[in-house]
């Protein structure tokens, strides 16, 4: 079985983490799948990363400043997901004066008040 590329497994992590990072940075035109989908696929790399270290020996030493930079940018992400949460939530609230069918649960069916007049 031929040797995983570790620096290639943690730079195809980073680049999903900097694409998340990247959507994250505009929360109101950020689609959540697809941010989902990013921080989905680096777990992979990142597991695959992982469970790839005991056979990889001495060479695997000189990653470590390069996963450790990854750390803080996952952290920077994981920030930026909060925020991008938060400014959904408060958005939500601002129209919910406007709008009371919809909540941060989703669309409330409308209640009608008044009355119907079939005569005009």
């Amino acid at each position: 079985m031929p040797e995983p590329d570790l620096q290639g497994l943690l730079a195809a992590a980073q680049a999903r983490i900097d694409g998340a990072r990247v959507l994250l940075a505009r929360p109101r035109a950020c689609n959540p799948d697809e941010c989902v989908t990013l921080f989905r696929e680096a777990q992979g790399y990142l597991e695959w990363f992982r469970d790839s270290l005991p056979w990889a020996g001495p060479a695997s030493r000189g990653l470590r400043g390069q996963a450790v930079a990854l750390a803080g940018d996952i952290r920077q992400a994981a920030v930026l997901s909060e925020q991008a949460a938060l400014c959904g939530r408060r958005w939500l609230e601002r129209l919910r004066p406007a709008l009371p069918e919809y909540t941060a649960s989703g669309r409330v069916p409308p209640h009608i008040r008044g009355h119907i007049s079939f005569l005009g």
